[in-house]
């Protein structure tokens, strides 16, 4: 699947690029748990994140008690040693895939979702191109044998 990166605007224009919108390279995904789904929305592909990781509302949709699954601090993007609770989810990425992860749930978090090295990368192979006029990204499922 090949697909161009969101455009998305900015509140000011970026004071080193002078552009006023930023392009992330997003799938629509929506988690899974126990028959319960939650709505679609875009996560980031995000080679530097070692997790899958999500807004903890999501594991409020999810009816999963937030604070009972692996505990572990996290940082990044999203802070410094931000509390994140790990649980086992299903993500299904776009209309095609259906993968099984442990993923984090962080309470303080910039995005809707990030989707990392682990869960992510180890399920898909990703290729980022930005030689072309606007950025694009391709991802395939790896098939791995049983």
């Amino acid at each position: 699947m090949r697909k161009s990166y969101t455009v998305r605007p900015l509140s000011s224009p970026n004071p080193v690029t002078g552009k006023s919108s930023t392009s992330t390279p997003c799938v629509r995904v929506r988690l899974g748990k126990k028959g319960i789904t939650t709505p679609r929305f875009d996560a980031v592909v995000d080679s530097g994140c070692p997790y899958c990781l999500f807004h903890a509302d999501f594991a409020k949709v999810l009816k999963i008690d937030l604070e009972s699954g692996v505990s572990a601090p996290i940082r990044g993007v999203h802070g410094g040693g931000t509390d994140t609770y790990f649980h086992k989810v299903k993500i299904y990425v776009e209309s095609d895939w259906v993968i099984d992860v442990f993923a984090g749930f962080v309470k303080k978090f910039n995005f809707a979702g990030l989707l990392g090295r682990n869960g992510f990368f180890d399920n898909f192979q990703v290729r980022f191109d930005h030689s072309g006029k606007e950025p694009e990204f391709e991802i395939t499922r790896i098939q791995r044998q049983n």
